[in-house]
């Protein structure tokens, strides 16, 4: 107990070193000209709900999503809401993920393992974010694929209260279940594999444990197909994908994704903590396999269902999730995954890998004998804590988010913003030069207007200040102060 009180000190301690200048950049975070003034437009112009309709019918079905951004603060002009909304998302994440830790061992320990569970779940997938200002702080993405992330968080959560419960129907379960079910269809393409991959889980062990479906999963799924029905009929998907030509090209998505995926999972485990924060889980998933529970009749219980899975059907399911996510781009556009895309993948790879690292405990738990192993526990505790809080230090988030906040770079930032915001509030000119930023917090700044007036950047933020045209100034010389 000593032991697990330090890794759970270090752990939590280390969550707070990460989220520290996440709520301290959020401070000047600013509307960014991607997509941001566009939805505000649409909303100011034409009302909350038929700005809905004119996107799902020109431009996208992701219904969740359109919902969220059309109520984005530029729709009444409140800027701080900028730096506010960051501050919420991270309080959602955080509880999102210790509701997801405190179910998954809800049996087998106290409050302690469960926030440093919460908290290595946290530091593995944060620490590791392949873009940060498209998953945090740019309102677009994260109304897409940040919130979609802590609502499947959520229903994992529920799903496993559900299940002690006996998984029947409950109306209140099924309830906020079906709900989150459509958020996370209703919030992107990638984000609906993703959930129909967990119902297609769930609902084969079903099969093969009990020999049919039980009610709630139908449920689940009548709301899942209804939820898809309404994503992918919508008269904007095929605008929006037809105006690419590398667009459903199946055999170059299959080689794609194979290439991109072998480089990608060795990344994900050379490069990243969660190799070493897996290794410090394992303890607890030795404790999860054991059938100590009683029933009522005072007989040991066996594992919950999702615990008696075949960990090859598991790894084979988590395999194939994540080759499915990764082909979505290549088929949609025939590139690879861009990084806000990636986020969503890593985020399924680290659960998955948890998942299936618990399902070999169990399964190899009866032919191995721990107290038979000459192991120092302590110092080799201490060796994977120190790798885990040195890879997650030295990845791709802390040392920019810290490099962005402590040189000044998000505060010259924020100053130059108010300054362009003062000069377009000039009455008036309706022709506004903008002078280009003289440096920018990339943890913060997204895209920028353009030179060319016709950009939809620029004609977004003129239609938004009443000009007729914003354009970019040339940059200065790179010698010039």
């Amino acid at each position: 107990m000593p032991l697990a009180r330090v890794v759970t000190s270090a752990l939590l301690v280390f969550a707070g070193v990460l989220v520290v200048p996440l709520l301290a950049l959020a401070t000047y975070n600013h509307p960014s000209p991607t997509d941001d003034y566009c939805f505000a437009n649409t909303a100011m112009q034409y009302g909350f709900w038929e700005a809905q309709q004119l996107y799902y019918d020109g431009w996208t079905g992701r219904f969740f999503h359109n919902f969220i951004v059309h109520t984005n603060p530029l729709v009444i002009g409140w800027y701080g809401g900028y730096k506010v909304y960051p501050f919420i998302f991270l309080a959602i994440l955080m509880g999102s993920f210790y509701a997801l830790s405190s179910q998954w061992i809800y049996r087998a320990f106290g409050i302690g393992p469960k926030a440093a569970l919460a908290a290595g779940l946290f530091i593995g997938f944060m620490a590791t974010l392949a873009s940060i200002p498209e998953y945090l702080y740019w309102y677009t993405g994260l109304a897409s694929y940040g919130l979609s992330s802590a609502l499947f968080l959520l229903l994992l959560a529920t799903l496993l209260a559900h299940q002690r419960k006996g998984f029947g129907l409950q109306p209140s379960y099924l309830l906020i279940e079906s709900v989150l079910v459509a958020a996370i269809i209703g919030s992107s393409e990638m984000t609906m594999v993703l959930m129909l991959s967990v119902l297609g889980l769930i609902s084969f062990v079903d099969l093969l444990q009990r020999r049919r479906l039980s009610l709630p999963i139908l449920i689940l799924w009548v709301v899942a197909g209804v939820s898809c029905y309404f994503l992918m009929k919508a008269p904007g998907n095929a605008i929006r994908l037809g105006g690419n030509p590398n667009s459903s090209n199946i055999p170059l998505t299959l080689i794609s994704s194979l290439r991109y995926a072998g480089p990608y999972v060795i990344q994900q485990i050379v490069r990243t903590p969660w190799l070493p924060l897996s290794l410090l889980y394992l303890p607890i998933a030795w404790k999860l396999s054991e059938r100590v529970d009683l029933d009522a009749s005072g007989r040991p219980m066996d594992l919950p269902p999702y615990l008696r899975v075949h960990p090859v059907l598991g790894m084979l399911h988590g395999s194939a999730t994540i080759l499915a996510l990764i082909s979505l781009h290549f088929y949609g556009v025939g590139i690879a995954p861009i990084p806000r895309l990636i986020n969503v993948v890593n985020l399924t790879f680290w659960l998955s890998w948890i998942y299936n690292l618990t399902l070999w405990v169990a399964f190899l738990r009866p032919r191995l004998n721990p107290d038979r192993w000459q192991v120092n526990t302590r110092m080799l505790t201490y060796v994977l804590l120190v790798w885990a809080i040195a890879s997650a230090a030295v990845g791709p988030v802390i040392p920019v988010v810290y490099g962005d906040w402590l040189s000044g770079r998000a505060a010259q930032y924020d100053h130059e913003m108010e300054q362009r915001y003062a000069q377009l509030a000039k009455p008036g000119s309706q022709v506004s030069l903008i002078a280009p930023l003289s440096n920018y917090p990339v943890s913060l700044f997204l895209e920028d207007i353009h030179a060319d007036p016709k950009y939809l950047w620029n004609r977004c933020w003129a239609d938004y200040y009443h000009k007729k045209t914003i354009l970019l100034a040339e940059k200065p010389n790179q010698s010039a102060p």
